[in-house]
């Protein structure tokens, strides 16, 4: 905002003070008389500014015939450009006036009337970033986080139950409430936004910080050489828990058995805070595995490895892991204590405690019976075969008896369902650890059922997140994928637990292929500066004054009535960009990468558009009691989705020095403008109606590289979307009316048929 605003409201004071009694006087008696003096700009609504009544204007459009699905009746079917809901909604009630009742447009409103008429029913978007621990100077963890009279209300997906395990809250079994309050970075538990394809505003936020800022821990210290069957012994006992009511017990089966004691003579380390530091101390030395790095989250490579050596090494591993959870959850150790604890630990040592905690929950071990030297790991299968069931009906698995036929067990000579693969035995034990891996276990896993996939889905990696896969007529993306997340507006599109689809089939890849698409990172990172300032940056009612003005606030909303019909997606392209073969043999080494692409047909014309940027689309917040005024600092350009074609560079020109510059001189200056993130005008797209105007709105995103928020005016108005845009740091706003689901052209198709 400009800085000079506090001296401009005070100079405009001072000179409309003359005129402000005659005016007022002029203003009173005209509105009495009923005329509407809004301008387009303040009024610009679904109603007609001739219609004194505010009735919704007449639509001269015949309606078509078709056949309902219970009845068979024919009933009308109203023209595609029937009224949004937030139409009708307005249509029942009215906007709200602006100025206000008792106010004019030269009236100024004090600090108290500025709060209670302007920000009632708004949000404040905060932004918070700390240091991260044991790192070098100068890496953050970010997060933000809106606050408002509803605080139920949010811009994250309600993830279901049987998903949890996506996320770990530090202090233990529980639901998280904070972003900061998780093990994973950024939080998966605040990570989807509300539509496919979407994110939060917290994980736009997040992804700005030292999401990979190494911490190297290290020591000297070296636990007791123990035995591989007395680790499994230990493990066994330690199902019942510790031994709290004997600490001399305690302390023998720690030191006597696993650790050394440097003070066993002087001061031996009875109490639970010595035995805590000794414990991690030992688990920080460089050889144990390092379960923080993502390669190593499929915690079944170990232990169901051949690898004799790895696979008592994890073992080892795990039983120190375990002592050190049991000790700092129980009842000797305070919730004070725990609290100061848990966000300080080296992510290496937290992430033990992960890998404890989900072993606990999920296995047992069996105590040996006839031979000694044999040991048998048993574990609990829960409700992993429902979640996986519930995975493919949301994506509509296009082979589903063949799942429905592995997951019922019932031929025996079938495998197991757990020995298919490392990521089965992941995911049906549950020893599945939270973040961005899940997703990718849980996806090989439902294709490792599937015995009509084979080998050619077999190079799915959570190491690679720009991939997805076409199987039969469908393709599904990952999140992370730039092409699921612009599919993910088009209609019949489903997201769940990180994967979307089914999306549109295309003839570019074979019937069952993995793909790896091209993507560059986006454009735009914000710094701590951006992080810290996003309330001050996006105040409804502006920076602080002693009086607000009435006109220096509008009402705005999109333009409900002339809806583009026009634009159609055509097809999904690939081109191939380099195909890993084995050379002078001919075999596949992985998957082909491609640069990806949507065709768009638009009036007649071919429009297509490159998917080249790994942008964002930050699902908007709900606001209520809208539509609500904008203050006039916040610059914005509101467009036709069908006039989008037409902007070129948007957001990057006035840093670049111009709008037609190359693809390659913005690449160029990319490390340059990387913290150059004020927002001078916001672009906001109209693309309500259908699906097709959303996807083509996200396509010209990654064109041009830039992210935006996604807002259904439904649910959140136009002026709320436009400052959470400037909050952060974002560029462009699509207004949506929620109608992708509706599948028009489904119902038209199916009356022609009829």
């Amino acid at each position: 905002m400009s800085s000079d605003t506090a001296w401009r409201r005070a100079h405009e004071r001072e000179y409309d003070g003359v005129h402000r009694k005659e005016h007022n006087q002029e203003y009173g008696e005209r509105q009495l008389k009923g005329d509407r003096l809004y301008t387009a700009r303040q009024f610009d609504s679904p109603y007609s500014t001739s219609d004194a009544s505010g009735e919704p204007k007449a639509r001269s459009q015949t309606s078509r015939l078709t056949r309902s699905h219970e009845g068979q009746h024919l009933v009308p079917y109203p023209g595609r450009y029937q009224p949004t809901e937030v139409a009708t909604q307005m249509a029942a009630s009215q906007l709200p006036r602006w100025p206000p009742r008792g106010f004019f447009r030269h009236s100024d409103l004090s600090p108290k009337e500025a709060d209670d008429i302007i920000r009632q029913g708004t949000l404040d978007f905060h932004g918070y970033y700390h240091s991260i621990p044991h790192a070098s100077y100068g890496h953050y963890y970010f997060y933000s986080a809106a606050r408002g009279l509803h605080d139920d209300d949010t811009d994250c997906a309600h993830q279901s139950d049987t998903f949890r395990d996506i996320s770990l809250p530090l202090m233990g079994p529980s639901t998280s409430t904070k972003p900061w309050e998780t093990l994973e970075q950024p939080s998966m538990a605040f990570c989807f936004g509300t539509g496919p394809g979407t994110v939060t505003l917290n994980h736009w936020v997040a992804c700005s910080g030292s999401t990979h800022a190494v911490v190297k821990v290290g020591s000297e210290s070296r636990p007791r050489r123990v035995g591989f069957l007395g680790i499994i012994d230990r493990l066994r006992r330690l199902e019942d828990g510790l031994e709290e009511n004997d600490p001399n017990l305690l302390y023998r089966n720690l030191y006597g058995n696993l650790l050394h004691d440097p003070d066993k003579y002087k001061h031996p380390h009875l109490g639970m805070e010595k035995q805590i530091a000794d414990l991690i101390t030992v688990l920080s030395r460089s050889d144990w595995i390092d379960f923080s790095r993502q390669e190593n989250q499929v915690v079944a490579k170990f232990f169901t490895s051949k690898d004799q050596d790895r696979y008592r090494l994890f073992f080892h591993q795990l039983l120190l892991s375990v002592e050190l959870f049991h000790r700092i959850h129980s009842n000797d150790h305070s919730t004070w204590a725990k609290k100061r604890l848990l966000p300080q630990l080296p992510p290496k040592i937290a992430w033990d405690l992960a890998v404890a905690q989900r072993w606990i929950e999920n296995m047992g071990i069996e105590k040996p019976k006839a031979k000694p030297q044999q040991v048998s790991i048993n574990f609990i299968f829960h409700n992993k075969k429902r979640q996986l069931f519930l995975t493919a009906v949301q994506l509509r698995w296009p082979n589903m008896t063949e799942i429905e036929y592995i997951l019922e067990e019932r031929d025996r000579s079938e495998r197991p369902l757990e020995d298919r693969s490392a990521d089965a035995m992941s995911w049906f034990t549950g020893v599945v650890l939270p973040g961005k891996t899940m997703p990718w276990i849980l996806m090989n896993t439902l294709i490792d059922c599937d015995r009509d996939t084979g080998k050619a889905l077999s190079s799915l990696s959570h190491m690679q997140p720009n991939t997805g896969f076409q199987y039969r007529a469908n393709t599904y993306w990952s999140w992370e994928c730039i092409v699921g997340k612009v599919l993910g507006a088009a209609s019949g599109v489903n997201q769940i637990a990180g994967w979307i689809g089914p999306c549109r089939f295309t003839p570019d890849l074979k019937r069952i292929e993995v793909v790896r698409v091209n993507q560059k990172p986006g454009r735009l990172r914000l710094s701590p500066k951006d992080v810290a300032n996003m309330c001050e940056r996006s105040d409804p009612i502006g920076p602080e004054d002693s009086a607000y003005p009435i006109r220096d606030y509008e009402l705005v909303t999109p333009d409900t009535e002339d809806i583009s019909d026009a634009i159609r997606m055509e097809k999904l392209n690939f081109t191939p960009i380099s195909r890993h073969r084995g050379e002078g043999r001919g075999q596949d080494i992985g998957p082909v990468t491609f640069d990806a692409a949507i065709t768009f047909a638009i009036a007649g014309r071919s429009w297509p558009l490159r998917l080249t940027y790994d942008v964002m689309f930050v699902t908007a917040y709900p606001c209520h009691e809208g539509p609500h005024v904008l203050f006039c600092e916040y610059a914005y350009r509101a467009v036709k989705i069908e006039d989008v074609v037409d902007i070129r560079n948007w957001g990057y020109s006035e840093i670049i020095g111009g709008s037609s510059v190359s693809d390659d001189e913005l690449e160029d200056t990319q490390k340059v403008t990387l913290y150059r993130n004020t927002v001078k005008e916001v672009l906001v797209i109209e693309a309500l109606g259908v699906a097709d105007n959303e996807v083509f709105a996200r396509a010209w995103c990654s064109h041009w590289g830039v992210s935006a928020i996604t807002a259904n005016i439904n649910k959140t108005c136009m002026a709320c979307s436009i400052r959470e845009a400037y909050a952060g740091c974002l560029n462009v706003v699509i207004l949506t009316d929620g109608r992708k689901d509706e599948e028009v052209e489904e119902i038209e198709r199916r009356t022609d048929r009829d």
